[in-house]
């Protein structure tokens, strides 16, 4: 809270800090099958059907756990929505793009 000439007030919360990770994707592609559908199967690490089934199962809502390099399994959830872009005439190559995700209690 913040008061007149600077004077700033701030009380111990209740509950966990709500943190935000931002995670930075590049080299992700759609992989299709023959007949031209999308294909989950292939390098499933850089598979961006993967990426984009995975949200859809989740959405902003739904938690799901994290594995932070450095904290350990956290649970979160999708705090923007899913956006990017395709680069034209890349076959299926997906253009850099970030992913920001909100810890969960």
């Amino acid at each position: 809270m913040t008061f007149g000439r600077g004077y700033e007030f701030a009380s111990k919360p209740k509950g966990p800090d709500q943190l935000t990770y931002t995670l930075a994707f590049r080299g992700m592609f759609f992989f299709l099958t023959p007949d031209g559908a999308f294909d989950l199967t292939p390098r499933p690490t850089i598979n961006m059907a993967v990426l984009e089934a995975f949200y859809q199962r989740h959405r902003l809502y739904e938690k799901f756990i994290y594995p932070h390099p450095a904290l350990g399994n956290l649970t979160v959830r999708f705090d923007t929505p899913l956006e990017y872009k395709i680069v034209e005439d890349g076959k299926g190559t997906v253009e850099p793009f970030t992913i920001v995700l909100l810890t969960q209690p």
